[in-house]
């Protein structure tokens, strides 16, 4: 029987992935070990739309502290790490992890161990417009010499609205798919990282040749690694 430090997932960034990412931690237990002996984990699920208000001020120390009042709600039930089940929140990641005391794991960190396991060094970053626009993607993948590129600010603006109109609500448009699809075959990558957790639940392996990183798959993959630790 497999023992398990006890996980922590800071959820709710939107209720759709978060409940995907639940869902493949334990089905990764059940592929490796074949039994029912599944790590214990905690969620706290986070009011979303509060924190969608704080994330379009200037000013981030609401949105930080909103994270961190979870992490530590799950630190107080007594979780030995925590991860946050989505991409955006991580571009404050360094300062989440300074106000917290549990270990925390990083989507960026996961993401770049697999592109260089997988000798991926080109890489279209797909997310919601602060993942794309902001540096803290590009710059955690660079420190591994991994090289990262966006789509256009229109492109960034569709597949925006799409995330926040369509996939949040678990709304899956073939429409949408067909346009995310058209964006990727523009560029020539190694790999695509699907760095919003909800565009999992639009496009696969199955809609394209092109390699996709399902960061919600790669960093629930992490997780439980580290739990096993």
């Amino acid at each position: 029987m497999q023992q398990y430090k006890r996980i922590g997932i800071l959820g709710g960034i939107s209720p759709q992935s978060s409940a995907l990412f639940y869902k493949k931690i334990i089905e990764k237990h059940y592929q490796k070990s074949q039994d029912h002996y599944y790590p214990e984990i905690i969620m706290f699920s986070v009011n979303f739309g509060r924190l969608k208000d704080y994330q379009n001020n200037s000013d981030q120390t609401d949105y930080i502290n909103e994270i961190v009042k979870g992490i530590d709600a799950l630190e107080r039930a007594g979780t030995d790490f925590a991860v946050i089940a989505s991409n955006t929140p991580h571009r404050v990641f360094s300062e989440i992890e300074n106000k917290v005391s549990i270990p925390l794991l990083s989507i960026v960190d996961s993401t770049a161990h697999y592109a260089i396991k997988n000798g991926y060094r080109k890489l279209l970053l797909l997310g919601t417009v602060y993942t794309m626009k902001e540096e803290f993607y590009k710059n955690g993948l660079k420190a591994q010499n991994i090289q990262a590129i966006v789509p256009t600010d229109t492109e960034q603006e569709m597949i925006n609205n799409i995330i926040f109109n369509e996939l949040i609500l678990g709304d899956v448009e073939n429409q949408s798919k067909n346009i995310v699809l058209e964006i990727i075959s523009k560029y020539p990558v190694d790999a695509v990282i699907l760095g919003c957790t909800e565009l999992s639940l639009l496009i696969t392996d199955r809609d394209t040749d092109i390699p996709l990183i399902d960061t919600t798959d790669v960093h629930a993959e992490a997780t439980l690694n580290f739990a096993i630790s």
